[in-house]
């Protein structure tokens, strides 16, 4: 809101009492008096020139208006955070007038406010008006209130000055949405403001708190609060959680026929003469690591000991020598990985212990 240039003020007097017209609250009554406007609380004075000047007061209230009608309240509650703002009355905007001393309304009182007013309940009128600065000349009226003590130097009723045209807007209304005191200051209402901004922003997402409750990230807002208020009493659904135990048995059962399945493949490749003994647990670790791997190895690997032969016995013609790695050796060690002193030293244990 800007508060630079202070040209107008909002201000309320009360002075004029409800004249009781044959045991009935009196329905027309002025508003205000052309000429200067006193105020006992030393506001003003402010001043409606003469009656053209009266004139342009009520059509600008019409202006304001719209299409509403000219409220009446009860001690300018309309404009006090919190409250029910009940109305006392309504003057339809054809009803305001203007003759040579004054405005005018012809009021349609509730039946309640009637009754008040006729038991002096409430006795004065108070008109709600935006006058300018400087001169204190009448701009147009907002509402006029039943009260019970005239001129009232009210926060809630008395606006600051505002930029260009009238603030309809109270900090008092800010305030109370805000949860502050109807008299918390701008800087006040700024702070509490971005303090909800933040709190706003760093909120987890009902998303993230679904997925924490062990649900979908669609999940809806009773779903949640149902699912957390389970969690809370312990009550685990058993058709969405397994026991640890039945867990922990299958992945033993899967671990152990993995682990027959790479001692049949590795024990294979063996018979098949594709893997010295030697390096059983380096195919059994190949094949668990990385099986497709392992296939690569024994799809490409030469035969290094004849299949169904014995490491160790007289080689088969064309197997080379004992002492040393032919060439299908040499290149196994290269698909293998394995180094040529490690491989050609194994065929020298076996060679020896079959000796």
């Amino acid at each position: 809101m800007k508060r630079g240039n202070q040209q107008h003020q909002i201000v309320a007097a009360a002075a004029m009492e409800v004249a009781i017209v044959d045991g009935a609250p009196a329905r027309r009554v002025k508003l205000l008096p052309i000429g200067t406007i006193e105020m006992r609380d030393g506001r003003g004075p402010f001043l409606i020139r003469d009656r053209a000047h009266a004139e342009q007061v009520v059509a600008a209230t019409r202006k304001w208006l719209g299409s509403a009608d000219f409220n009446w309240d009860y001690n300018h509650q309309i404009l006090v955070a919190g409250s029910d703002a009940e109305a006392s009355g309504w003057t339809k905007q054809a009803d305001l007038s203007v003759d040579d001393d004054g405005i005018y309304a012809e009021v349609d009182w509730t039946e309640e406010a009637a009754a008040k007013i006729t038991a002096k309940k409430w006795r004065y009128i108070s008109p709600l008006f935006v006058a300018a600065r400087g001169t204190g000349e009448v701009l147009h009226l907002k509402n006029s209130a039943l009260v019970n003590v005239g001129a009232i130097d009210l926060p809630a009723v008395i606006a600051a000055g505002l930029s260009g045209e009238e603030d309809d807007m109270s900090f008092a209304l800010i305030a109370a949405a805000l949860g502050l005191a109807a008299t918390a200051t701008e800087q006040e209402c700024v702070a509490a403001a971005a303090s909800l901004k933040a709190k706003a922003d760093n909120a987890p997402s009902t998303s993230s708190i679904a997925i924490a409750a062990g649900l979908a990230d669609s999940a809806g807002v009773e779903e949640i609060a149902a699912s957390v208020t389970a969690l809370k009493a312990g009550q685990a659904d058993p058709a969405k959680f397994v026991p640890v135990e039945q867990v922990a048995a299958v992945n033993n059962r899967l671990a152990t026929l993995e682990g027959e399945r790479a001692e049949r493949e590795v024990a294979a490749a063996i018979q098949g003469g594709k893997l010295v003994p030697a390096l059983k647990d380096w195919g059994l670790n190949l094949f668990k690591t990385n099986e497709q791997g392992w296939r690569d190895f024994v799809g490409s690997a030469p035969v290094v000991v004849a299949a169904g032969a014995e490491l160790g016995k007289d080689p088969a013609p064309g197997s080379g020598d004992a002492e040393k790695l032919d060439a299908d050796e040499i290149a196994a060690c290269a698909l293998m990985g394995v180094s040529e002193e490690v491989f050609l030293a194994e065929k020298k244990l076996q060679k020896g212990a079959a000796a």
